[in-house]
């Protein structure tokens, strides 16, 4: 007869990891915002979405990059904010330009808005 053993300490180890890589998510979530309204006095941007795991609570992993899309960010200013966002929050990021992208009424609806308050652009 096979002696039974205890998952209790993985089980623990693996629920921490979860909590970490979701509070790891939220801050991340937070930063950007951050970073946009920082960005938007530079680059004129009015819109971005979060797309991909970092909208999924508990799917984000710790080497996960950051999806974002924008609305209204000219190919002059591409690969700065791309850039900026990725220096700023420590991690690749991938940026697309909505306009243009097959996928943006599901991005527009599922994705993590954030609007720039006070536009001048």
């Amino acid at each position: 007869m096979g002696k039974r053993f205890s998952t209790f300490l993985l089980d623990r180890i693996l629920e921490q990891e979860k909590k970490e890589r979701e509070e790891l998510r939220l801050r991340l979530i937070e930063k950007l915002f951050k970073t946009f309204d920082m960005l938007s006095h530079e680059i004129p941007i009015k819109e971005a979405y979060l797309f991909g795991s970092i909208t999924k609570p508990y799917r984000f992993q710790k080497d996960s990059d950051v999806d974002i899309g924008f609305i209204g960010l000219k190919d002059e200013y591409f690969f700065k904010a791309m850039s900026v966002i990725s220096r700023e929050i420590g991690r690749d990021v991938d940026v697309v330009q909505l306009e243009e992208h097959r996928l943006i009424e599901k991005i527009k609806k599922d994705g993590v808005k954030w609007i720039k308050e006070n536009s001048q652009y």
